[in-house]
């Protein structure tokens, strides 16, 4: 991991946080969550472990069904970071060191911006850590998870209401992408997912006798990487590309791509300036 370039990056940014005009302290971010605010923003249907105070008894009357009031969270400013600790991540020596980096720069301008800064790694050991405690945690935090992020997600604390949450992934397992991502929005006010892919996650190389293989289990998914398989790989990456962005779009999130073999800096002027906005000192 390159400390130096994300210093040297760092006070010349600025993070992409959402403007919602709200009542609350100058400098506040508001986030979709149930929340004590007199101010109703929607309804949805009741779900398990939600503070029943919040529920409209008179449209349970009226409609037989457990709904509840969502009014408008105001947070304070706080910055959520959620790093993908599988096996996958570590696939490379430059993709597990773009990893921590875009992780590490994002609290990096974050906290010169005043946010509070949260780190959740999803590793084998779940791990949540706040305030300048995250730059050690995630230059310390190992990717060994054997399974993917959806299920990583079961070990993790709740996530928190909080003004931005960046998820930094490859994203590359299959699961309900729909569900995921919801669940991953819930609570911010707005949502960045960065996907971090290696060279050979975009394009696999094959040569004689490569083998496609999972790197969670270990185990080999074809046989030879022949160009029909290859071919086949490509096809199922674009429709996976496809149905994530599409995911992203109806959860008003954000998806970003960060090829691992571009400098850091040419990411952030380049496929991550949606994220990390020109001038520092805001």
């Amino acid at each position: 991991m390159d400390d130096k370039a994300v210093a040297r990056l760092a006070p010349g940014l600025t993070l992409a946080l959402p403007r919602v005009p709200h009542r609350g302290r100058v400098g506040e971010v508001r986030a979709t969550s149930v929340g004590a605010s007199m101010e109703l923003h929607d309804f949805r249907a009741y779900q398990p472990g939600d503070d029943l105070r919040q529920v409209d008894w008179n449209a349970v009357a009226r409609t037989g069904e457990m709904v509840l009031r969502v009014r408008q969270d105001e947070v304070s400013p706080r910055l959520e970071v959620l790093v993908d600790g599988s096996r996958s991540m570590a696939l490379s020596a430059g993709k597990e060191a773009r990893a921590r980096e875009l992780a590490l720069l994002t609290v990096e301008v974050g906290g010169l911006q005043g946010l509070t800064p949260t780190v959740l790694t999803a590793g084998a050991r779940a791990e949540r850590t706040q305030g300048a405690a995250c730059r050690s945690a995630l230059r310390a935090s190992v990717f060994d998870a054997g399974d993917d992020l959806p299920r990583a997600l079961g070990r993790l604390p709740p996530l928190r209401p909080c003004g931005l949450r960046v998820v930094v992934s490859d994203f590359l397992f299959e699961a309900d992408l729909d569900g995921l991502v919801a669940r991953l929005s819930r609570g911010a006010a707005a949502l960045f997912l960065v996907q971090v892919l290696d060279a050979e996650d975009l394009e696999p190389s094959g040569g004689e006798g490569a083998r496609l293989v999972d790197a969670e289990s270990g185990a080999a998914l074809e046989e030879l990487l022949s160009e029909e398989v290859l071919a086949a790989y490509a096809r199922r990456f674009t429709e996976h590309q496809r149905m994530l962005r599409a995911s992203a779009l109806r959860a008003r999130a954000a998806l970003l791509t960060a090829p691992a073999p571009e400098p850091l800096e040419a990411l952030v002027r380049g496929p991550l300036r949606a994220l990390f906005l020109a001038g520092g000192g805001a």
